[in-house]
């Protein structure tokens, strides 16, 4: 029982780490503002999703029946008190894998949220370019539904 919450652990771990290695490239690809080469890599990342995915089904699936044989063990249950309840032979192994999967997650969520950040600041500045060759202006007032009012020139014949 022990063995497999610890290997789910495990595969969790390696599941981040290898997310973890997808958001640099797709950071580079972002800053690069490589479309083409950012689209193996979000192919790549749905992968490792699922990957976690079944990881994470297992550790619940480990975690479950771990409840089933020790009552203290329950759905609000910390993992330090698991830990605790964890024989001798298992638990340094317990506390280290999972201390490394907490920092790769964490470490995928600061990840996560730089590209985040890229994404959204790349996308406004499309949305500057694309504005500019269309000549548009924003009113200093918002119109009647409460938006922005956003009139465009129209410079190109799409027909040509």
């Amino acid at each position: 029982m022990w063995q497999n919450l610890i290997q789910a652990l495990k595969d969790l771990s390696d599941a981040y780490a290898a997310l973890l290695s997808i958001s640099g490239k797709k950071r580079a690809a972002l800053v690069a503002v490589d479309l083409k080469g950012l689209e193996p890599i979000v192919e790549e990342e749905k992968q490792q999703l699922e990957r976690i995915r079944v990881a994470e089904k297992s550790r619940q699936d480990a975690l479950l029946a771990l409840s089933g044989k020790i009552p203290s063990i329950h759905a609000a249950t910390t993992m330090a008190e698991v830990e605790a309840e964890c024989p001798q032979e298992f638990r340094a192994l317990l506390k280290e894998i999972h201390g490394r999967l907490s920092k790769r997650v964490n470490d995928a969520q600061e990840a996560s949220e730089a590209n985040e950040f890229l994404i959204r600041h790349a996308l406004g500045a499309v949305e500057y370019h694309l504005n500019r060759l269309s000549n548009s202006a924003i009113d200093p007032t918002y119109g009647e539904t409460g938006k922005e009012s956003v009139t465009r020139e129209k410079k190109f014949d799409f027909k040509a």
